[in-house]
């Protein structure tokens, strides 16, 4: 008897509770703003920046000369100055900017059809249920 009870209960709250899934707050949200079906487009920027490198190298020889070069931002400096040679080379920071466009999917919205076949299972369901506590009670 009690199990019987138990098992109605149990049935009666399954169909009480069906309704209340994700697509029911769904529903919700698109009925107070209807603007969130729109296509979104996120933008993401990427910045590498290098930094600055300096080498300084010494080799010791004879006489005064000097020579510098630049190429692509590239700053060579060699200075010989009787018995030694500085070379000063400077790289300078560099910045690169990469730029992604993602499109997010949209959020297809669609009516939900009304199904009779469930409304009769309804139907039946507590007229069963109906029958059976007035059977056992």
């Amino acid at each position: 008897m009690w199990e019987l009870k138990r098992g109605a209960v149990l049935i009666g709250l399954l169909f009480l509770l069906q309704g209340c899934g994700a697509r029911f707050y769904l529903n919700r949200a698109i009925a107070k703003d209807p603007t969130i079906l729109d296509s979104v487009a996120l933008k993401l920027d990427t910045v590498i920046i290098t930094q600055k490198q300096v080498v300084r190298d010494t080799i010791v020889l004879k006489t005064v000369d000097t020579l510098k070069l630049i190429q692509n931002g590239v700053r060579i400096d060699i200075r010989r100055s009787y018995d030694t040679i500085r070379v000063d080379v400077e790289c300078p920071s560099d910045t690169i900017r990469i730029s992604k466009e993602i499109k997010v999917p949209q959020v297809i919205y669609r009516e939900k059809e009304f199904n009779a076949k469930y409304l009769w299972l309804l139907i039946i369901s507590i007229i069963i249920y109906t029958l059976l506590l007035l059977k056992y009670k």
